[in-house]
């Protein structure tokens, strides 16, 4: 199941807007709850899991073990998105 994201995660939610996705809270099994990223990150996908990502297949997003290990994947994602971009 997904919820809204906790309040404090709006850093995290800008992060995820700039590669046109967007954060929630995934219930897990017995009530654990961890951060999700939902969009098409596709060609992101094993630099997620390198950051401890891990796909669930039902709900279509990513888990993450907490929102730090879900913002630096985001942030490297960001930067290696902007080194690929030629220069003008």
């Amino acid at each position: 199941m997904l919820l809204p994201p906790p309040n404090g995660t709006d850093r995290v939610q800008g992060l995820a807007a700039r590669l046109g996705c967007t954060v929630a809270d995934h219930c897990e099994l017995y009530g654990q709850f961890k951060p999700a990223l939902l969009g098409g990150l596709s060609g992101f996908a094993l630099t997620l899991k390198e950051f401890g990502g891990r796909w669930d297949k039902v709900e279509r997003v990513y888990v993450f073990a907490s929102w730090p290990m879900l913002e630096a994947a985001l942030e490297y994602c960001i930067r290696h998105k902007e080194e690929a971009r030629p220069s003008i």
